[in-house]
């Protein structure tokens, strides 16, 4: 008994802990969090109308505090409003007071706030607007991490809360609690309460009578003011605290407040108490494992049921302790069972100690006199190499287990025959169901090998590696074989035959593996007519739109000859796409000839810069071309390479605001070139500088200008060709590529004009 209270005893002490360290009150906050999150937004109250102070507005008026001649205009446009209220201070006389204070008397009826200085003093309104509207504070309570979650209902120094001042001006019953910390009930995210521009209202393009009977709340919304806190919702993005405001009201409308519930977690923690000490240690683990998931299970729905009635259930110390609790409880189960198994092996200690000392009866008497350091060695001996030898049995058996397993069923087909006589010595459980379907015979026996070469038929290679004298390289190259199965269906094999010669045992044989590629041939195939179709079934028709267009565009005028223009880009768009499509799928197939040969890297640079020439004068951006005056040659296909610079320069000119600069260098190196292109555009972030190189990827900085995210994958296909690398590096501004391609040997240099030579021979043999 006194063992069982072990984990009981622990869970208790970290509740202890966790409500004395203020950790519990995390936990409690982070909890509901996760509820509000887990229960989705909800539709707020439809009386309410925000008007929000936002940028377009400052834009308009000035900079805040806007004059208070502006709020008079806005209350004679809200005139049929149940009651306004305003969501910031009016703490000091101001020109136009009069004006405003003539307009609360004549429209609806108005609140004002009310809020606490950085003294602790409160800061009422001046008293040429007190006498004509309600005030109310608007004091949130933070919590440690800064998050807005509850409210002050009660009033301070004899001012009311804002919320509760505005309901009973417009003549609704503000009922619910008076005193203490409420917890506020969000709605959703920012923005889930209707908001209107106060230009917007101010200008008169929502009319009066849309504010009919409506509650409206007028504060900051623009970021600048500074009038925005952190919610259960929005940890990114602040809620203005007008509508946090506005929360409050709808739920004490609603009466929808949510009411923590202090007894549910005690039942809990009960529940828990009971298992640890009365199920737990006399059931299953599985048994015990499945009961605590699913009393998780029930809590967490439990909580969430409850939540969605306003009610919260403080759950995350309750599963902190269940998870501590069933830990201790395995760690007791553990050493229950260390201590089983260490009483079990002394027990056998003892046991073979007394068969040691029969043993030693049998030994003559002249070694049984022996010292004591050698009779220790004697008795202490033969048990260590008792151990010793059932170690070294326990090994053997796992390894034979382990290639048992291995060739059997992990590996893939294979059949060993013995060289003279070629019968079957062994064969895994792969190939049996390969030759059982094979054959249609489920009770078909192994080929020797004989019969496996008929079955092959004649497309034996014209060397076979396993017929090869002793001393060859036993290496055989993998042989495509067409065959048709016994339904007539066609299948390729991919067969490979070597020698085997044991060097331990006389004996040699032949080992054929094979596999299936069936699949990956119909594969290849499909791949083949997909890119014959994108090849010569779209491009020709494109070429026709494009024509077509472009003649259209010529003799066209106005509005039509733009919509032939757009055909036109649109076109080229698809054109370009496609054939990104095709140079990667060439590139990735291994059907792209790279033809090597040296040339100047400052040559290609120049090309590239002269093919992007048109589309950077049309946005007036200057590239910079920055290059030594003298450079080694550089071995590789010129006209790839152009295209991957070419791809880089393109995007920096699309992607680069007007009246920038691109600036595009070599740098000669002992072993390498490096080429920089740098940019001023939105840049890449750091977490997508890898990503943005897979193919079908683009950066999240892209501003929605056009792209299919091809281009950098086929460059980085080209530059590795090349063996070179291609990296999205940190730059002050914009984004900055670096291409670094090796410099070749001497040697290297000699190989590459001789095949050089080689491909133009070839080249006017055929012409």
């Amino acid at each position: 008994m006194p063992q069982r209270l072990l984990a009981p005893g622990l869970g208790l002490l970290l509740l202890v802990l966790l409500e004395y360290s203020g950790l519990g009150t995390v936990l409690a906050n982070n909890g509901l969090d996760l509820l509000f999150q887990l229960r989705g937004p909800r539709q707020p109250e439809q009386r309410l109308v925000l008007i929000g102070i936002d940028e377009p507005s400052l834009q308009h008026h000035g900079a805040w505090p806007f004059p208070r001649t502006l709020h008079a205009q806005l209350l004679d446009r809200l005139r049929e409003a149940r009651a306004v209220g305003f969501d910031f201070l009016f703490p000091e006389p101001a020109a136009g007071d009069d004006q405003l204070s003539r307009a609360m008397a004549a429209g609806p009826p108005v609140v004002l706030t009310v809020a606490r200085a950085y003294d602790g003093q409160l800061l009422p309104p001046t008293a040429t607007l007190s006498g004509q509207a309600g005030a109310g504070h608007v004091e949130t309570l933070l919590s440690g991490d800064g998050i807005v979650r509850r409210f002050r209902p009660d009033a301070l120094d004899g001012v009311p809360a804002f919320s509760r001042a505005l309901l009973e001006t417009a003549g609704l019953a503000a009922e619910g609690p008076a005193a203490g910390p409420l917890i506020i009930n969000f709605y959703g995210p920012e923005q889930t309460f209707l908001f209107l521009s106060y230009t917007d209202v101010l200008a008169g393009r929502h009319p009066p009578a849309f504010f009919r009977d409506r509650l409206v709340l007028v504060g900051a919304r623009a970021v600048g003011l500074g009038d925005a806190h952190v919610t259960s919702y929005t940890r990114l993005h602040p809620t203005p605290g007008v509508e946090i405001q506005a929360t409050i009201i709808s739920n004490t409308l609603e009466r929808s407040f949510i009411r923590p519930l202090p007894l549910a977690p005690i039942l809990f923690v009960g529940v828990v108490c009971v298992l640890a000490l009365f199920v737990w240690p006399v059931t299953g683990e599985r048994f015990n494992l499945a009961l605590n998931l699913g009393l998780v299970a029930v809590l967490l729905a439990a909580a969430l049921v409850l939540f969605r009635s306003h009610r919260f259930l403080d759950f995350l110390p309750v599963l902190a302790m269940l998870f501590l609790t069933y830990l201790a409880h395995l760690f007791r189960q553990l050493l229950w069972a260390a201590g089983r198994i260490l009483g079990e092996v002394r027990r056998l200690a003892r046991e073979l100690d007394a068969g040691l000392q029969q043993v030693c009866t049998s030994i003559p008497e002249p070694f049984i006199r022996a010292p004591a350091r050698d009779r220790g060695v004697t008795l202490a001996g033969i048990q260590r190499h008792l151990d010793r030898l059932q170690a070294a049995v326990n090994a053997l058996s796992l390894q034979h287990h382990f290639l048992d397993d291995l060739l059997k069923k992990e590996l893939p087909p294979l059949i060993l025959w013995e060289r003279t006589s070629g019968r079957p010595v062994f064969a895994n459980t792969a190939f049996v169901r390969f030759w059982q379907r094979f054959t249609g015979e489920t009770q078909a026996p192994l080929p020797t090998s004989d019969t496996f070469r008929a079955a092959l038929g004649n497309h034996q290679a014209e060397s076979d590696p396993a017929d090869a004298p002793a001393g060859a390289d036993p290496a055989a190259p993998c042989v495509d074989v067409e065959v048709r199965d016994d339904s007539g269906l066609r299948r390729y094999l991919q067969v490979r035959r070597h020698r085997l010669q044991a060097t331990d045992v006389p004996f040699s044989g032949t080992l054929a593996v094979f596999q299936d590629v069936t699949e990956l041939k119909e594969l290849e195939r499909v791949k083949d007519e997909v890119v014959s179709i994108v090849s010569h079934e779209l491009k020709l028709p494109l070429t026709t739109i494009l024509g077509y267009g472009e003649m259209l565009a010529m003799t066209l005028d106005g509005a039509p000859r733009q919509y032939a223009g757009e055909i036109c880009s649109q076109s080229r768009r698809l054109n370009r796409m496609i054939e990104d499509f095709l140079d990667i799928a060439r590139l990735e197939s291994g059907r792209q000839r790279v033809r090597r040969y040296p040339f100047p890297p400052g040559r290609m640079l120049e090309d590239a810069v002269a093919g992007v020439a048109p589309r950077s004068r049309a946005k007036e951006i200057d590239i910079v071309l920055e290059q030594p005056e003298r450079t080694s040659p550089l071995i590789g296909d010129e006209s790839l390479l152009l295209q991957a610079v070419l791809n880089l320069l393109d995007n920096g000119v699309k992607f680069s605001p007007a009246h920038t600069t691109i600036t595009l260098s070599l740098v000669e190196e002992p072993e390498r070139f490096v080429i920089t292109i740098a940019d001023q555009g939105p840049g890449i972030p750091a977490a997508e500088r890898q990503a943005v190189f897979d193919k079908f990827q683009r950066g999240t900085q892209t501003g929605g200008a056009e792209g299919f995210g091809l281009g950098l994958h086929l460059v980085r296909q080209i530059i590795g060709l090349h063996d070179g690398e291609i990296a999205a590096v940190e730059a002050e501004a914009g984004a900055c590529f670096r291409l670094t391609l090796p410099k070749r040997s001497d040697s290297e240099m000699e190989d590459v004009r001789g095949e050089e030579e080689k491909t133009g021979e070839e080249s006017d043999g055929e012409g």
